[in-house]
């Protein structure tokens, strides 16, 4: 598929114009123009960027926004993409850095944060049971993975601890996998 880096920066501008919430909230947003809307990557591709631009330093959607601006155009794409997502979030962190001292005590703005914020709550969890609903495929997958909602809510572990150990389980399970297969 042949994309332009033109077509990149216009789609990556776009959804960090509605770059809200951080980098989490991106998420929903860069599926349905990635997946659906231009059909650049499938969903399963989109979950894989998702897991590598977890476990990579810097803001989830940035990264991910890079490996799919890497995969569609090379190194070119890469910087389009991460350009593209973060110009207009960098503008309005900019304004908003200058007005805030202003407005953090006008009620309607606090309102309005306020009512982004459930927004932004809900979209990531609705991502994340669309990410769990295509994932968990097997029994033990969709254990696995409400043992790890539960220890998230209840118990408070770093993240780093559960992505190395998703990391040695994958590796643990690919190697019984190849025991099992002549």
């Amino acid at each position: 598929m042949k994309v332009s880096n033109r077509q990149l920066f216009v789609s990556f501008t776009k959804m960090g114009a509605v770059l809200i919430g951080g980098g989490y909230a991106l998420l929903p947003l860069l599926e349905d123009e990635i997946v659906k809307r231009r059909q650049w990557a499938k969903s399963e591709e989109m979950i894989d960027f998702y897991a590598l631009a977890q476990i990579l330093p810097g803001i989830i959607a940035v990264n991910t926004s890079m490996l799919v601006g890497y995969r569609l155009r090379g190194w070119s794409g890469l910087v389009v993409a991460a350009a593209g997502l973060t110009a207009v979030p960098f503008a309005v962190i900019v304004a908003y850095a200058a007005l805030y001292t202003t407005l953090r005590d006008v009620p309607l703005f606090a309102n309005m944060l306020f009512c982004m914020q459930a927004a932004v709550a809900g979209m990531i969890l609705a991502l994340g049971c669309d990410m769990m609903r295509k994932v968990a495929k097997t029994s033990f997958a969709r254990i696995l993975g409400l043992c790890v909602i539960f220890w998230t809510l209840f118990c408070d572990p770093s993240f780093v601890w559960l992505l190395c150990g998703g990391t040695i389980l994958g590796l643990v399970l690919h190697a019984v996998n190849c025991k099992r297969t002549p």
